[in-house]
């Protein structure tokens, strides 16, 4: 892909590669007997593919926000502390890092971030919470929407360890911004977890895989990583984009989630189907997307 480069249109071209990985499970062949059709009481066939996709989805979830997603290194992560391999030819490093624009030196996507003026990702860093956790991540949403183009709109989405997520909440105070009105007379945070709260013109998120005791996300090296502190991505939707490799879902299969088998265990009365993923991910604008380390402090 050819990724832009600064506002002196200067570009270079990078590379992605689609990161190809193969769930397997087992059923049974006494289920599969047992399951006849509306016979089927406990739904066992159903619950076996459910259960199999659903941990696949975490797993690669786990990846994108954390990098130590099990048995999901092939697949890209956001976090620059660690490394990915998507087809054994070598570590590749996380898109964002923690540190200032001009101590940004990773190559991600093959281009390093000292190469070409803009591949570099926004960042802030939090001293307090209290003090200026509002203001920095407010100047990192700034910084980071104002190098897009008006007709492309601003940051959509953040997501953050828990602690950065609820000294957030705990800082707006009675300036929470419902997304669902409530008729709650308590608290008047979101309710649901999952719903998030409004930060400007995007919505954040608490994610639970980005755990600051990891080692993935405290530390890059065996060196302490500012992220250790708490750690928020801001994500322009726009300037991220996923493909898949693959087009026959009979043979090779479409590579993304599709289903394949079964495949009958020569010595065994067991059958197995797989979930097969080829997918890449790659970013054109990286400048338009921030990190915050820090939240986490009260």
């Amino acid at each position: 892909e050819v990724i832009a480069g600064g506002r002196t249109m200067n570009s270079v071209r990078a590379n992605t590669y689609a990161a190809t990985m193969i769930y397997a499970y087992d059923v049974p062949g006494q289920d599969l007997r047992e399951a006849n059709g509306e016979m089927d009481l406990v739904q066992l066939i159903k619950r076996y593919p459910e259960r199999a996709i659903m941990d696949f989805h975490e797993r690669i979830a786990q990846q994108l926000v954390a990098g130590n997603g099990a048995g999901a290194g092939s697949f890209p992560t956001f976090n620059g502390n660690v490394t990915y391999d998507p087809k054994g030819l070598g570590a590749r490093r996380g898109m964002f890092e923690y540190a200032n624009t001009a101590a940004q030196t990773d190559t991600v996507f093959g281009v390093a971030k000292n190469s070409i003026t803009g591949w570099h990702n926004q960042y802030r860093d939090i001293t307090s919470f209290a003090a200026n956790g509002r203001k920095n991540m407010r100047a990192a949403y700034y910084d980071a929407s104002q190098e897009m183009a008006n007709a492309e709109g601003d940051v959509d989405l953040l997501f953050g360890d828990r602690g950065s997520f609820d000294n957030y909440l705990e800082d707006l105070d009675d300036q929470v911004q419902i997304i669902t009105p409530s008729t709650q007379a308590g608290d008047r945070a979101p309710s649901k977890l999952r719903q998030g709260a409004k930060f400007l013109g995007s919505t954040f998120y608490s994610d639970q895989y980005i755990d600051v005791n990891s080692a993935a996300i405290n530390s890059r090296g065996g060196v302490a990583s500012p992220a250790a502190n708490g750690l928020i991505y801001g994500i322009h939707s726009s300037t991220w984009h996923m493909y898949t490799m693959g087009h026959d879902a009979g043979m090779e299969t479409k590579g993304d989630f599709a289903q394949r088998g079964p495949i009958r265990h020569p010595t065994q009365d067991m059958w197995r189907y797989e979930f097969v993923l080829s997918m890449g991910m790659y970013c054109d604008n990286l400048r338009c997307n921030f990190a915050v380390t820090g939240g986490n402090l009260p």
